[in-house]
């Protein structure tokens, strides 16, 4: 694997500030120096550090290699999501390698927004990707790769992002011929409708998306992967210990930000994790007295308000009738996960 995939990591780990993918910085360099400048307290976090503190899950430590890194300080950053609630994406040019990165990212720290396709949020988007054919933070990602290319005239594209930011990034490369190489890390996949009607542009275009999971994927390894991209494992012994903290992009990289061995063989959690995911929606939407849709809004939402200090809110959307449903249908599956296919 060539460098520009350790690039692409460690520039889909911080587009999980938004302080950088809105704050307008000339460079990377300016990001990085700002946020070292102040005193711990006052420095930005990550979603993750409700999980694992960024100092103690390797976010910090990933961020001071790259502060030393001539080459990643002087990354030019000449498109951002500001002015969009909807995205912590950004566009980064090394005009050492003419390569321009677009890495892409969903925005957790807000509420619920109004996107091109309605009221949405990410939490909410990534479950109802799950049975629609497009979600709407897909549809509206592809304005901003739109915009972000634009200026990237003479440079190799690279599209990349973490989790969420690899779905989209993945979607952005089958949409449009002009994406280059793509980087999804523990990104996961598609609705089984997606993969139907979009078999022309996966057949064409999937080969070009290069995904890599934790060994311990529960967030990667769910729904439906392109079946014409590359998948590889960084296996478990090279992963940080802890199911959920394997999905911290951290987790991925030692302290000198190596990413660990690659495998081309699935882990028996994700093969679990995947069957677990496609049965309990399969099963869900062939129920007449189920709305799988209805259902996973509702359980996005119960994260969103849980995730806002609002846990009474985030319970009383577990309370809605298709949400209770599809949480016992899930639960029913758990165990026959284990011999499906």
């Amino acid at each position: 694997m060539d460098n520009r995939v350790g690039t692409a990591l460690a520039l889909s780990l911080l587009s999980y500030f938004p302080e950088l993918s809105h704050g307008g910085y000339p460079d990377m360099g300016a990001f990085l120096d700002e946020y070292f400048s102040l005193p711990c307290s006052e420095r930005p976090e990550t979603m993750f550090s409700g999980l694992c503190a960024d100092g103690v899950s390797g976010v910090v430590q990933a961020m001071k290699v790259l502060r030393k890194r001539k080459r990643f300080r002087d990354m030019k950053i000449v498109c951002d999501s500001s002015g969009s609630r909807r995205f912590n994406s950004f566009c980064a040019l090394c005009p050492e390698s003419r390569t321009a990165y677009i890495v892409i990212g969903g925005n957790y720290r807000v509420g619920f927004y109004r996107s091109g396709s309605g009221v949405t949020s990410s939490w909410c988007d990534n479950f109802l990707g799950a049975v629609q054919d497009v979600t709407a933070e897909q549809k509206d990602i592809l304005s901003f790769y739109d915009r972000a290319v634009s200026y990237a005239e003479g440079y190799r594209i690279v599209v990349c992002g973490h989790s969420k930011g690899g779905n989209l990034a993945q979607y952005i490369t089958l949409m449009r011929e002009n994406a280059g190489i793509c980087f999804s890390f523990d990104g996961q996949g598609f609705s089984d409708t997606f993969i139907k009607n979009h078999r022309r542009q996966i057949q064409t275009y999937g080969g070009k998306i290069v995904s890599i999971y934790p060994g311990a994927s529960i967030v990667g390894a769910s729904l439906i992967p392109i079946p014409t991209a590359k998948r590889y494992t960084v296996r478990e012994r090279t992963v940080r210990r802890g199911v959920l903290y394997s999905h911290i992009p951290a987790a991925l990289f030692d302290r000198h930000l190596r990413l660990g061995k690659l495998s081309g063989s699935e882990t028996f959690i994700q093969k679990y994790v995947r069957r677990l995911s496609v049965r309990s929606i399969a099963a869900a939407q062939i129920i007449p007295f189920i709305s799988a849709e209805s259902g996973l809004l509702h359980i996005g939402r119960a994260l969103q308000y849980t995730f806002k200090d609002e846990p009474r809110r985030g319970l009383c959307e577990l309370f809605d009738r298709d949400a209770l449903l599809m949480l016992m249908l899930f639960l029913a599956e758990l165990p026959l996960a284990v011999f499906g296919k």
